[in-house]
Order: structure tokens, then C-alpha cells, then sequence
């Protein structure tokens, strides 16, 4: 995932990572490491056409930003017209767990 600025379109909040799926089941898990410093192991289940996680590990850098996530969950969907849809929501050492995020991608071929 790349996030840019809305109005100057200047790169934002940077993530990689991978979806594991457990063979024979609907368990997955997702790894991801993010340009903040934020690794993260969330573990869930794909229903139908949802898939749910939650976090299940969380690491920083020693010198990463205050407040600092605690936990994190995410949702992705895929919707009625085909577009994937992603709402996450997460807790700092500030902040109870909140929604952060939804967002609808978009399909780009380069």
C-alpha cells in the first residue's frame, strides 16, 4: 500500500508485506513492514467474500513516533461492483481502539 498526500500528492505512509493462507482452512495471516518503522502479524479468516484480521504481533523501531499502535484490525471486502474495499481500525497507547482508515482501491495497470 502507498499513501499520498490528497492535495500536494506527496508520498505518505509506505507498507509490504504478505497473505499466508493455512492449508486446508480459512485461517490467514498477514505480515506487513511500514517506511514508520511498524512491523505487524495479524492472524483471522477469510468468509465468503471478507476477509478479517486481527493483530496478533506488533514490533517498532526504538526511535519510532509517539504515540506508538498497540493494536490493529482490518477488514477487507470485496463488494457488489468488484472493487476492494479496506477499514482499519487500531488502538495507541493514547487512543482506544478507533477506525483509522477505509478506503476503496482502484484498479491501475501500469
Amino acid at each position: 500500500f502507498n499513501a499520498f498526500h490528497p492535495d500536494t500528492r506527496k508520498p505518505m505512509h509506505r507498507e509490504c508485506g504478505f497473505i499466508r493462507l493455512k492449508p486446508d482452512t480459512n485461517k490467514v495471516a498477514f505480515i506487513s513492514a511500514q517506511n514508520t518503522g511498524l512491523v505487524e502479524v495479524e492472524e483471522g479468516e477469510v468468509n465468503g467474500q471478507e476477509l478479517s484480521i486481527a493483530s496478533h504481533s506488533i514490533a517498532r523501531i526504538s526511535f519510532a513516533k509517539k504515540p506508538h499502535v498497540e493494536q490493529i484490525t482490518r477488514k477487507f471486502r470485496l463488494n457488489s461492483d468488484g472493487k476492494l474495499e479496506q477499514t482499519v481500525s487500531m488502538a495507541t497507547t493514547t487512543q482506544p481502539m478507533t477506525q483509522h482508515l477505509h478506503i476503496t482501491y482502484k484498479k491501475v495497470t501500469p
